[in-house]
Formats: C-alpha cells, sequence, structure tokens
C-alpha cells in the first residue's frame, strides 16, 4: 500500500519540478519583458499609496482687487453716504481791498497837448511834480527813464511823476496813434504803470520852439504849490565833464529837499 503513495508523491513533485523549469525557461526568453512588467507593477503600487496632486489655478486676480485681510475689511467698510441735514459750506468772498502795491495797475497812455499838461500839474497841487520830457528814439531818454520810475516808488504818497513822450513828429500820414504802439511797449518794458504816461500831440520840433527846449531828455521839478523849482537840460548838465541830465546827481536831490521842506513845515 506504499508503493503507489510514494509513486503519487513522486509524480506530484515531477509535475511540480518541469512546471518550475518551464517557467524558468520562459522567463529566460522573456527576462526584458518581465522586467518591464516588474518595473510598472512597482510604479502602480507607489501610485496608489501616493495621492496625486492637483494643479494649482494660477491667479489672475489684481494685488489690488484680491489683497489680503486688510482689503478684505476696506471692500466690507459701506460707502460713506452724504448728511441730508448737513448745511451747505458757503465759500469765503476775497477781500477786494487791495493795498497799493500788492494792486496790479494797469498801464495808461494818453494824449495831449503842452497846455492840457500844466493843467495836469496843477491838479496835484500839495505834491511835487515831475515832468519827463522823453521819446523812443532818445538813448540818453531811455537810459534814465528808469531813474524816474524808482523815483516815484520811493516817494508814493509826496510826489507825483509823469513821462512826456514826444515821438510824434507832424507827418502827416503818421498821426500819434500810429506811435503808441511803440510807446506803449517802451513804458511796459521799463514798468511804468506807476507812473502818469501821456503822448504830445504837438509836433516835436513845434513844441520844443513852444517851449525854449534844445534838446530831450528834460525834467521839470513842480514844488508843492505848483510853481517850476528846476529844469533840467543840455543847458544844465550834471557836470563839467558829462552831457545831459542825471537824476542821481540833480532831479532826485532836489526832490528830496522838496518834500522834507514841506514836511518840516507842516511840522
Amino acid at each position: 500500500m506504499l508503493q503507489p503513495r510514494r509513486h503519487g508523491l513522486t509524480s506530484h513533485i515531477l509535475q511540480m519540478t518541469m512546471a518550475l523549469t518551464t517557467l524558468t525557461d520562459g522567463l529566460e526568453m522573456n527576462r526584458y519583458r518581465g522586467w518591464q512588467l516588474a518595473m510598472t507593477f512597482v510604479i502602480c503600487l507607489a501610485g496608489c499609496n501616493r495621492p496625486a496632486e492637483q494643479s494649482k489655478p494660477i491667479n489672475t486676480t489684481p494685488a489690488s482687487a484680491a489683497g489680503g485681510p486688510g482689503a478684505a475689511q476696506a471692500s466690507e467698510k459701506p460707502t460713506p453716504q452724504p448728511d441730508a441735514t448737513a448745511k451747505p459750506v458757503t465759500p469765503a468772498i476775497p477781500d477786494k481791498t487791495e493795498s497799493p502795491e500788492s494792486s496790479n495797475t494797469k498801464l495808461d497812455l494818453k494824449e495831449m497837448g503842452w497846455e492840457q499838461l500844466q493843467e495836469l500839474v496843477a491838479s496835484h497841487k500839495g505834491k511835487v511834480v515831475v515832468v519827463d520830457v522823453w521819446s523812443t528814439a532818445c538813448e540818453p531818454c531811455l537810459r534814465e527813464f528808469p531813474r524816474l520810475v524808482e523815483l516815484q516808488k520811493r516817494h508814493p504818497n509826496d510826489v507825483v511823476c509823469i513821462s512826456f513822450d514826444c515821438d510824434f513828429a507832424g507827418v502827416k500820414n503818421k498821426p500819434v496813434g500810429y506811435y503808441r504802439e511803440r510807446v506803449m511797449k517802451a513804458l511796459t518794458e521799463m514798468k511804468a504803470e506807476t507812473v502818469i504816461n501821456v503822448m504830445s500831440t504837438l509836433a516835436a520840433d513845434e513844441l520844443f520852439l513852444k517851449i525854449d527846449l534844445d534838446s530831450i531828455p528834460a525834467v521839470y521839478v513842480y514844488d508843492q504849490q505848483g510853481k517850476l523849482a528846476k529844469r533840467f537840460d543840455n543847458r544844465t548838465p550834471a557836470s563839467e565833464t558829462e552831457e545831459g541830465i542825471s537824476y542821481e546827481l540833480q532831479i532826485d536831490p532836489l526832490v528830496a529837499k522838496l518834500v522834507t521842506v514841506d514836511k518840516v513845515e507842516k511840522n
């Protein structure tokens, strides 16, 4: 009875040996395919144990819109609404009172003859009046003219300065108005807004003959009573070495003296 069992066991072992031999031969023949399958199997196991990573969405919201917690809080704040009970604010009305220094005086240019000019001088009785006879074609006139402007600024309450232009030559096709533009240009450049500016309606040659004047510049200084105190022209040069007049050496000292004497007498 033992012999058949041994035979059966032997037969079973033989069958297993043949199966392993067959498997080994298959693996040898397909070793590369076996390695491939093995690696695939390992990768699958690793993939099953690690959760797949999800791609993060790209944030396209601007920083100013997205912000942080502070931005979220700012967005939650309600928009302020106007108070219906608040009274409207009335804008302040600017003060129209201006000092002489702050007000912008517009440059004006009048036209008159010599007689009218004398009436203008008389209308300022109580103040020293200085009349500067000049022309845009006269270089010495243009050189001294700024001194007239300075004189007016130095004595704004005691002195009245008048510029008397004599550009008008009396040519028929060139009336007084023909010269206005260039006279205004010169006065503007010399900032003569604080001075009373006049154009002569009498031709220059006739004017010089009328007032017995040889040449310009010429300056007339009138005292507070309206009387001519002094005329400065080429006949009264500033010095023996210089021709013509000088505000610094002649006109300014005389005006200062007249102003001082008048104040002393009033006190």
